[in-house]
Order: C-alpha cells, then structure tokens, then sequence
C-alpha cells in the first residue's frame, strides 16, 4: 500500500517563494490603482492675528496657509485606495502650529440614528371539560367529574422601541507631528465624498513679527491593500514630497523670493 506525502513546512516555504520568484511583475500588479498629487509650489500665507494675540505676544504673529491638494487617479479603481495621507512639515522648527482644518471628522453610512422594535405578545388560556360516564372494559364504568381551569380569553402585546448611534467612522483623521512644528491628514473615501478631485487643508502657524516668507515640505501618499496570491499586504499607490514656498500676502519681495527658492529645488 502507497504511504501518503508528508509536506513539511520547509518544504511549502520553498514552493512559495519559488511561486512568488515565477509570477511576473504585471501579472501581481494588474489592474491596480495608481494616483498622482498635484500642488502649487508657492503658497500665499494671510496675517489673521488676533488684537487678543498681538497684545499678549508682540514678538509674533498667526499666518494662515491653504494648501490644495489635487489627487488624480490615472489607472485602476479608486475604491481599492483605502487612504490618502498629507504631511506638511517645517524642519527648520521656525514655523509652530497654532491650528489647522478640517479636524478629525466622523461620518457613517446611515442617515439617521438606528431604530429597533421589540414586540412581545401574550395569550391567556381557558379551558373546561364536562362531567359524565364512559363504559369500560369489563363492565365498570368510569366516572368524570367537570373541570374548569385557565384564565379569560385575551391577548397582550406590549412594544418596546430603542434608537442607538450608527456605527461611524472617521473620514478625516487630523493632528500635529515633529513636536508641534507639523500637521497630518489622513482622508478617507466617504458616502458623501470621493478621494479624488481637490482637497482643501488649512494650517495656521505662529511666526516672529517681522515673518515674511519660509519653506515647508508637503508629503502625499496614496495607500490600499495589494492582494499577493492569497496574501494582503501594504501597498502604496502614489507618492509625491516636495518644499513649498511660503510668503507673506501683499509683500511683492517676498513673493519674487519664494519663486526663486522653488526653481532652485
């Protein structure tokens, strides 16, 4: 009688990775999305200082930057991009983060909050049975005596109605890195939104008084899950970094200074 194979795991380690070296590069990656960001390289930055502020703080003032990001998807199905994330981060520490929008934001796929409806009913019983003789076997007769058990007739039906919160999910997620010196947004698809077109991201920063231009650097990566064989593994979709000029609004130097500084780069 023929024995049967034993496979040890060395031995499936081996076929895998020999699967994985014979697969061809196009075939693994076929059809899958892949995305391109888009930003102007010079951003204007407006003075919003409070008079609040500027009596507390002299030396300094809050500038507001808008960053707008355009993602564009080039080939595949933007439903297999599970994320879009956006840095902008000063590395030089000039530049602290006073606030910035959108701020993490929840949504779910319901419009309304989810009602549920318990129903119990209840029956009453009545029941009776008669009085009389049966004749048995061997000339005996068996004797009934009447009955009567149970309630009225009737049922009752009682309803119970709850509403909970829908299951929600954050479609931005927002905060600061490199100790307050950078901002993150992590954008999700959403039922009322898509990840491709235009995003708007607002930061505020606190500059000395006398600012009137810096560079940040912009971060976009696009992220999904890439499906290997059986394996779902991190992939991600599209990239960009780049600096991107700031300048004070109105200050024509400034301006010429941060063109200047971008076709350097």
């Amino acid at each position: 009688m023929r024995q049967n194979a034993h496979f040890s795991p060395r031995c499936f380690s081996v076929v895998l990775l020999f699967a994985l070296a014979t697969i061809h590069p196009g075939e693994v990656q076929a059809g899958e999305p892949v995305l391109a960001f888009d930003l102007g390289r010079t951003i204007e930055a407006r003075d919003i200082t409070p008079h609040e502020f500027s009596e507390l703080y002299p030396d300094s003032r809050i500038i507001e930057a808008t960053v707008r990001v355009s993602v564009r998807l080039e080939s595949g199905d933007i439903a297999d991009v599970s994320e879009i994330r956006v840095e902008i981060n000063d590395h030089d520490g000039r530049l602290r983060v006073h606030d910035f929008a959108p701020r993490t934001r929840l949504e779910s796929e319901y419009a309304e909050a989810i009602e549920t409806t318990t129903t119990v009913e209840s029956h009453n019983s009545f029941s009776a049975s008669l009085g009389g003789e049966i004749p048995c076997l061997g000339g005996t007769v068996a004797h009934l005596t009447p009955t009567i058990g149970g309630e009225l007739g009737g049922k009752e039906i009682v309803t119970e109605k709850a509403k909970r919160v829908p299951p929600m999910q954050a479609v931005v997620a927002s905060g600061t890195i490199n100790e307050e010196h950078g901002v993150f947004f992590t954008l999700r698809a959403s039922p009322t939104g898509t990840l491709e077109g235009v995003h708007e991201l607002t930061v505020q920063f606190v500059v000395p008084a006398k600012w009137r231009g810096d560079a940040v650097r912009i971060t976009c990566q696009a992220s999904g899950q890439q499906k290997v064989l059986w394996i779902k593994q991190q992939a991600v979709w599209g990239y960009k970094s780049t600096p991107v000029a700031l300048y004070l609004a109105g200050d024509a130097v400034a301006r010429r200074a941060a063109m200047r500084f971008v076709e350097r780069q």
